[in-house]
């Protein structure tokens, strides 16, 4: 789990260098420096196929949507962070017959026909990002973007995938149970006009309308495949401590969530879905989600 720590923390890098990338502006005049992809409009792109490390990254447009590896929904907000960083790389100095180390390779397709390959390569130090092309290579930026360009690139397919576990308000869900080996179990019912606790009228109805909201855009911190930890793997054979269940009138079943013990010295818990998806969530909202919000009922 410290690699999936570490790839959280470059996913928050990531999410950083998008919002710079977007707000920023030009702001003076100096002549504009050569970018890798001039001839190119992003905005046409229309697939990404990355190779790298024995793993393959494939995300393809898919009528308002970008689909990842012909199964997940991806991330729209990582792929609007990749379209803005590839707009925005210029071209440093050539090299001509590159006979270093190659880290991968890449493939970007444009409006579903024409397609642009290059390999990818970094310094000893992965501080500097190498654009391949016929052998040679060409050294690229983003001016501004303290990342090296290639770790966008490296980030394992998991990390490309929508988050989003749930989507509901006060104003949509209609019913939440939780069932706690290791604390209370409670139930929060929609009734008429208001929720009702385990059967009763709450003493804090703020505090129940701000537990409900913490559903609303729900993210786990980042989706995990079965295999790539076998520590959850493992974790996942066993009994979770909790249930969570969410009854939302914007989906045709209610979402669930097994929640299972921490792991030592680690600041997340995993979760299963009721469709096997795997996640992994943080253990302070997880403490926020088991906790009844009226206990003083």
């Amino acid at each position: 789990m410290n690699k999936s720590i570490k790839y959280l923390i470059a996913i928050m890098l990531l999410l950083a260098a998008n919002l710079w990338l977007f707000f920023s502006g030009s702001g003076n005049n100096t002549p504009a420096a050569e970018t890798y992809f001039a001839s190119e409009d992003l905005e046409e792109v229309s697939r990404f196929l990355f190779v790298l490390d024995g793993d393959t990254t494939k995300i393809e447009r898919a009528d308002q949507e970008w689909i990842l590896n012909d199964q997940f929904k991806a991330d729209e907000g990582f792929v609007n962070t990749l379209i803005s960083i590839l707009e925005r790389v210029e071209v440093g100095r050539t090299i001509n017959d590159w006979d270093k180390e190659i880290l991968g390779s890449a493939e970007v397709e444009f409006d579903f026909n024409s397609r642009y390959r290059f390999q990818l390569a970094t310094n000893p130090n992965r501080t500097k990002t190498y654009f391949i092309s016929d052998d040679i290579a060409k050294e690229v930026a983003v001016p501004g973007y303290r990342d090296n360009v290639a770790d966008i690139f490296t980030l394992h397919p998991d990390q490309w995938r929508d988050r989003l576990v749930v989507d509901g308000s006060w104003r949509s869900i209609q019913r939440v149970e939780v069932s706690n080996k290791t604390g209370e179990d409670f139930n929060i019912v929609f009734d008429d006009s208001f929720f009702l606790v385990n059967g009763e009228t709450p003493t804090d109805s703020s505090g129940v309308i701000n537990y409900i909201n913490q559903f609303q855009q729900f993210q786990a911190n980042e989706m995990i495949s079965s295999g790539r930890f076998p520590e959850l793997d493992s974790l996942a054979s066993t009994e979770p401590m909790a249930i969570l269940l969410i009854d939302d009138i914007k989906y045709e079943d209610p979402k669930t969530l097994n929640i299972y013990p921490g792991l030592k010295n680690q600041p997340y818990h995993l979760a299963v879905d009721e469709n096997g998806n795997r996640m992994v969530i943080d253990a302070r909202r997880v403490q926020q989600i088991l906790s009844n919000p009226d206990r003083a009922n």
